[in-house]
């Protein structure tokens, strides 16, 4: 196991047990690699990642923009992963109930007062990935 993903597994590991919500929405997730800035993860949905029309809920979405950014942060190095001042999510397409997702972060920026983090959602099918959505998410963090 990288460096990288020890250090994302901790963050993760201590997050998860102070935040209900990414417990309750992201408990079967599955961090599968980390290098410096970037991280991978997957999930299969659920019928708690849902809206009222049995597809992903968009405020999963935004959780996952949120929950990912900061991962990407903590791959960098950081034990604190900082406090969101701007969050955007594009959706593109949706997903269902048993559709497995790929989820990819990037640390695009960490500097001494601002992260910028991108991540991206995808479906995975047998022969492709289509993404779902794409969010960009900025954190104060104090790299001092």
């Amino acid at each position: 196991m990288s460096a990288e993903l020890q250090q994302v597994q901790k963050v993760w590991e201590r997050t998860r047990s102070n935040s209900p919500i990414y417990e309750f929405l992201l408990s079967e997730v599955d961090i599968y690699e980390a290098e410096p800035g970037v991280v991978r993860a997957r999930l299969q949905v659920t019928a708690r990642q849902l809206n009222s029309k049995g597809t992903l809920h968009g405020s999963f979405s935004a959780t996952v923009t949120d929950w990912a950014g900061g991962l990407a942060i903590a791959s960098c190095g950081l034990d604190a992963t900082g406090v969101s001042t701007d969050i955007h999510v594009n959706y593109l397409s949706t997903a269902k109930e048993g559709d497995s997702l790929e989820i990819e972060s990037r640390a695009n920026k960490v500097g001494k007062s601002l992260a910028f983090t991108t991540v991206t959602i995808s479906k995975k099918t047998e022969s492709e990935l289509t993404v779902v959505a794409q969010g960009s998410h900025t954190k104060y963090v104090r790299t001092r």
